[in-house]
């Protein structure tokens, strides 16, 4: 069974954290994630024990300021996503920003989820096995100059995968 991994969620109030994080956790159930929303204070650093959660979290979301209020509120929530952003830069925590209302909310933090998400195994050009995890981060291909890197990358580009052979 693999090991359990986190997604942290963080949003200023009233930006809908709770509900997405309630709404992962059902649409995750059968998977090895689990979703934790993290209230951070109005502080000038992350605590460390949020610090610690965010680094070993698969994927921080950051909830987009987009869902209704009103003005005064508006203010409130605009002064706090940025200290948040602050915080998270600070900590130099990668994030992705959900946005969108109700079930595309949902959507967008599941996509966000999946662009992360690593296969255990990558096929090569010969359609041979390989037991590299394929890589998170986006490629470097000026400097690269591997052709079965490349390969994969053109393959998940166009979206052909070995499936598709």
């Amino acid at each position: 069974m693999p090991a359990q991994q986190t997604i942290a969620l963080l949003g200023a109030p009233g930006t809908g954290a709770p509900a997405l994080a309630e709404a992962l956790q059902h649409r995750l159930a059968d998977s090895a994630m689990t979703t934790q929303e993290l209230a951070v204070a109005d502080a000038p650093q992350l605590p460390t024990a949020i610090r610690h959660t965010l680094h070993s979290a698969a994927i921080t979301l950051l909830m987009g300021l987009d869902l209704p209020c009103a003005a005064p509120e508006q203010a409130r929530r605009e002064a706090c996503d940025a200290h948040l952003r602050a915080l998270l830069a600070d900590a130099a925590v990668r994030y992705h920003v959900v946005y969108g209302q109700g079930p595309e909310r949902v959507e967008n933090a599941l996509n966000a989820i999946n662009s992360i998400a690593v296969k255990p195994y990558v096929i090569s050009a010969n359609d041979v096995s390989d037991a590299k995890p394929m890589r998170l981060r986006a490629w470097d291909c000026e400097k690269c100059s591997d052709p079965e890197c490349e390969h994969r990358l053109f393959s998940a580009l166009t979206g052909r995968g070995a499936a598709d052979r």
